[in-house]
C-alpha cells in the first residue's frame, strides 16, 4: 500500500474514526476530519475549497476511494505508526470529535460546522459576523450551534 494511504489510515485510526466511505455522511466525516487535522498543523498535503458541505478536497476524495480499495486487499498495517509529534497533535484535537451534550447534531454535521467555521475564518478571512451570516444562509440547520462550535475551537486553540 502507498505510504500516503497508510498515513491517511493511521491518521483516522488515531482519531478513532473508521475509514468507511459507504455513505455521504461517512465521506463528509472523512473530509472534515482530515481538514481539522490539517488545521492543527498536520499537513497531509490536501488542499481544500468551499463546497456545499463546507471544506472539500477532491484529491482527498480520490485518495479515500483508493484507500478503500487497498484496504479490501490488505488491511494489516500493524508494522506502521505515526510519528510521536503527529500523534500528540491529533490527541490534542481529538476532543473536537465528540459532539457536546448541548448540541443536537450527529458527528458529521458537528464536524461540518467546526471545519466550516475554520475554513471561513482562516482561508476565506471572514470576520465572525460574516461567518455567522454565511452559515445562516448556507447551513441553516447548523447556525444554532455556532457558539458551541466557536467555544470548542477556542478551547483547542484553533481559532
Amino acid at each position: 500500500m502507498d505510504t500516503r494511504l497508510i498515513t491517511l489510515k493511521l491518521f483516522l485510526d488515531e482519531l478513532g474514526l473508521a475509514p468507511d466511505i459507504s455513505t455521504v455522511q461517512d465521506r463528509k466525516q472523512f473530509q472534515k476530519a482530515v481538514f481539522l487535522g490539517q488545521m492543527a498543523d498536520i499537513d497531509l498535503g490536501y488542499r481544500y475549497g468551499w463546497y456545499l458541505m463546507g471544506p472539500y478536497s477532491s484529491s482527498l476524495t480520490r485518495d479515500y476511494y483508493e484507500l478503500d480499495e487497498a484496504l479490501s486487499v490488505d488491511n494489516d498495517l500493524s508494522t506502521y505508526s505515526l510519528n510521536p509529534a503527529t500523534k500528540a497533535a491529533l490527541a490534542k484535537i481529538k476532543p473536537l470529535f465528540e459532539v457536546p451534550k448541548n448540541v443536537d447534531l450527529e458527528k458529521p454535521e458537528w464536524l461540518e460546522l467546526l471545519s466550516s467555521i475554520l475554513f471561513l475564518k482562516k482561508v476565506s478571512k471572514l470576520k465572525a459576523k460574516e461567518i455567522k451570516q454565511r452559515i445562516k444562509e448556507e447551513k441553516a440547520n447548523l447556525v444554532a450551534y455556532i457558539d458551541a462550535a466557536n467555544d470548542a475551537l477556542k478551547k483547542m486553540k484553533l481559532t
